[in-house]
């Protein structure tokens, strides 16, 4: 599975990163499976090399927040074409739409949708192989160098950016704490937050011409790859224009134009059921309704189909280990701070 995954590119520049730390590149490189022939050939590392290097770099550097340092080093060009794609766009907002309609041609195992959500923008972030090894690196990096390059784009610090993890805080954020955007932890959401109005900043080197190219070169490029069905962000979509009343995987399928069994068979090749999805869809709806202060928590609980609202708060409990009350009160004071 996933034979293809990450561009050469980010493994090239991380073995720049560690010589430069000193590190050789046959050391970084030893027992990952990565051939001379793949950089040769501007090929693809596999899930598990990708994992692999990220290993020998941890171990090397002797530092488990590697993937911050990935992402804090990250330039446009480390994209490729997409890269200088994203330099043409003429606003931030579609450049973060280039960015997430073709973040498969850079990684395939994550998946990234930008909404607008109670005033903010959110870049909602789906990992798809949740338990290869090292997968907290592949998400610090992906979620670091996602915020990297939108201050590149707009050349300007976005003060109010923040960094969303669903888990706790681990011992190697103390390391990076100055050096990242407002990070939180223990949110139960993967994603990117910043205030809506900052995707219509303007960007420096805006070319309609350029953009036009690059996005059909990017084309190209993915039905060269034939990965023009993007199976998992198209089941999200369904989901979420139906939030509260989701709907079975017979009737999801219908809409996918396929039967129930070929929907449950590409599912299983990537290790993933409908069910999970559909839980994962109306526990983030539930979660970033519970952040508008705006709606009672009663009128949530209807919404996502509780038709009792002890249950909706015992299923809140269970997900983040608080009451929505306290879950609201937490983020919400954090962000006024």
């Amino acid at each position: 599975m996933y034979k293809d995954d990450v561009h050469i590119e980010y493994a090239a520049a991380l073995l720049q990163l560690l010589e430069q730390q000193g590190i050789p590149r046959e050391q970084a490189l030893d027992g990952t499976g990565i051939q001379p022939a793949q950089f040769e050939k501007h090929a693809r590392l596999t899930t598990h090399q990708d994992a692999m290097l990220l290993t020998n770099a941890v171990r090397l550097t002797r530092d488990p927040g590697i993937g911050y340092h990935i992402g804090l080093h990250s330039t446009l060009t480390w994209h490729g074409p997409l890269g200088y794609g994203l330099m043409s766009c003429a606003t931030l907002r579609e450049a973060l739409q280039l960015w997430v309609e073709f973040l498969d041609l850079r990684t395939t195992t994550f998946t990234m949708q930008l909404d607008e959500c109670h005033g903010y923008a959110e870049l909602r972030i789906h990992d798809l192989a949740p338990r290869v090894p090292m997968r907290i690196c592949a998400v610090d990096r992906l979620m670091t160098m996602t915020t990297r390059l939108c201050e590149q784009l707009t050349q300007q610090l976005l003060p109010n950016i923040e960094i969303w993890h669903k888990d706790g805080e681990p011992l190697h954020y103390a390391r990076y704490r100055k050096r990242l955007v407002t990070t939180r932890f223990d949110t139960g959401l993967c994603q990117i937050r910043f205030p809506v109005a900052d995707l219509d900043r303007p960007l420096a080197n805006a070319n309609a011409s350029t953009y036009r190219y690059i996005k059909m070169q990017c084309e190209h490029e993915r039905a060269r790859l034939r990965r023009s069905d993007d199976l998992v962000t198209r089941i999200m979509d369904v989901l979420q224009r139906h939030e509260g009343d989701y709907p079975g995987i017979e009737a999801a399928a219908d809409v996918l134009c396929m039967s129930s069994r070929t929907l449950k068979r590409k599912l299983q090749r990537l290790d993933l059921n409908f069910r999970s999805l559909v839980d994962d869809a109306r526990k983030e709806a539930t979660l970033r309704d519970v952040l508008n202060p705006v709606l009672r928590f009663d009128e949530i609980a209807v919404r996502m189909g509780y038709s009792d609202p002890a249950n909706f708060t015992r299923a809140f409990r269970r997900w983040t280990g608080e009451s929505p009350s306290q879950y609201r009160a937490r983020l919400l004071s954090f962000a006024a701070v």
